[in-house]
């Protein structure tokens, strides 16, 4: 099952011309006809059990099909865009999403060390693992070594504190 992302919320779109969640089958919610609910670890959108379609959580009415079959195609506009880009530099995008928020905890006041050590981790390892296979490795050895200097610093200057 894929997600659609709008300013409502995050909305799961069953996958096409079926109507349905694709994952597991509905299961009954509760024992007085009500709503059911598919029953994957996302916690999919409830399905009416009378037109068999997801009820918007905006509204607590069923989607309308067409409004279903325009987020199924944006869906896959956004899927066919993302794939016409090379993977090495989505790669490369995350991880200075990794820098930069590593950045952020360290810039607080006062900075906040622990909570910028986790993505200062998850960059090392990626930059150590990863770094050969892309074009920017060299600029993210680069950013690694600036971010760990930043956070010894301002480990340092907390410990004399």
């Amino acid at each position: 099952m894929s997600t659609l992302w709008t300013p409502e919320g995050e909305h799961r779109v069953p996958r096409e011309g079926t109507g349905e969640p694709s994952q597991a089958p509905p299961s009954k919610a509760d024992d007085d006809g009500g709503a059911y609910s598919a029953d994957d670890d996302g916690g999919a959108f409830d399905i009416d059990p009378e037109t068999g379609l997801p009820i918007d959580p905006r509204t607590g009415e069923p989607f309308d099909p067409e409004e279903l079959a325009e987020m199924q195609e944006g869906l896959r506009e956004a899927q066919e865009q993302l794939v016409s880009v090379p993977a090495a530099e989505i790669v490369q995008n995350h991880m200075m999403g990794l820098f930069e928020l590593a950045a952020l905890h360290l810039q607080r006041d006062p900075p906040d060390l622990a909570e910028a050590r986790l993505p200062i981790d998850a960059l090392g390892l990626l930059v150590d693992h990863l770094a050969d296979q892309l074009p920017a490795g060299e600029t993210l050895r680069g950013a690694l070594q600036q971010i760990r200097l930043a956070y010894v610093e301002i480990h340092k200057r907390q410990s004399e504190a």
